[in-house]
């Protein structure tokens, strides 16, 4: 985290691996739940605290992760 801000998820706050979904998005790993925040949908480095990007929540919503 760089002057309190992190930069592994780009401060949402959302894991960046499911972007926040928890889910597994790799059709080539076995299991439901994203291997990276174990789904919990949190930033690993952050544990989520960064305050989320209402864009990111409107185009999750529009996946259908909401």
């Amino acid at each position: 985290m760089a002057g309190g801000k992190c930069l592994h998820c780009k401060q949402s706050g959302q894991c960046p691996e499911c972007y926040g979904s928890g889910k597994n998005s790799r059709l080539n790993v076995p299991g439901d739940l994203c291997e990276a925040c174990k789904g919990s949908g949190k930033c690993v480095v952050c544990g989520g605290r960064e305050p989320k990007n209402p864009i990111t929540k409107l185009m999750l919503w529009l996946r259908g992760d909401d």
